[in-house]
Order: structure tokens, then sequence, then C-alpha cells
């Protein structure tokens, strides 16, 4: 089910992240400096009721990807250029491609030069991303994404 709503979100507001290891934890800095450049894979999600207050001790889960041998994984490029890929049970791949721009904690997200929406980080170390992002239907919940 969270798979599908991320497809979902990924697809309508892009999609997703930049550079790491394969990883661990969420990590507990709840710094925004890092930077966004290179690629970031999938580790855990969750969606909460607008509103919630997200903390570093939220519980998230681990991502269930399709592809037994690849991993969902997005790359930011320097020059704001935004990729994300992922695999279906076969492990076929499917990308999309946008840009980007990152004014403070948020990203801004672009497709065909057309503002598609943002997302707001959480948190941004070398190696783990944290967002939060509305998702399109009025009303419902908020998604967290970690990548590493």
């Amino acid at each position: 089910m969270m798979k599908k709503i991320f497809y979902l979100l990924s697809f309508t507001f892009l999609l997703l992240q930049a550079c790491s290891s394969s990883g661990s934890s969420d990590g507990s800095s709840s710094s925004t400096s890092g930077s966004l450049v290179g690629k970031w894979e999938l580790f855990q999600v969750a969606s909460f009721p607008p509103g919630t207050i997200i903390t570093d001790s939220t519980p998230l889960i681990n991502y269930q990807f399709d592809c037994p041998t690849l991993k969902d994984y997005c790359q930011f490029g320097s020059q704001g250029s935004l990729k994300q890929v992922s695999y279906n049970s076969s492990c076929a791949e499917t990308n999309d491609i946008g840009t980007y721009t990152k004014t403070d904690n948020l990203i801004n997200l672009y497709k065909n030069n057309v503002y598609k929406g943002y997302w707001e980080i959480l948190s941004l170390t070398s190696s783990t991303l944290k967002i939060k992002y509305p998702t399109p239907q009025t009303g419902t919940p908020y998604v967290i994404v970690v990548v590493s």
C-alpha cells in the first residue's frame, strides 16, 4: 500500500533524491544544510494525518521493493537535474526525469519547466535525507520518505 502511495505521489510530483551508500538509520540530526547531489536509495516510509508533528523518533517502516535485486532510487544532479528510477516485480526499470531547486529546507520540483510541487526537508546529512510532502488530494496524509 505504501509503495502504491509513493508511486502515485512520485509520478505526480516528479521523483526523488540523491547521494550515498545503501544505508542504515534515519539519522538523528535535524540539519538541513547537507548536499542533495548524488544518488539516494529509498529506505523507510510512513504516512500521517495532516498536522501530525514529525520528530526524529517518529516510527517509519522499511520500504518494500518490488524487485528483489534492485533498489528504487532518486538522483539529484549538481545543475538541478532530477531522476527517479523504480523497478517493478520483473525488475523492469521505469524512469521519471525533471528538475529541482533547493531553497533553505524546501525542494521545488519541476517537469518540463512546470512547477509540480515541493518536498520539505526534515533532515539532510551526508548519508540520510528525510522529507515530507503533501499528497495530491486535499486532506490526505503527508508521506515521509527516508533515503540513504
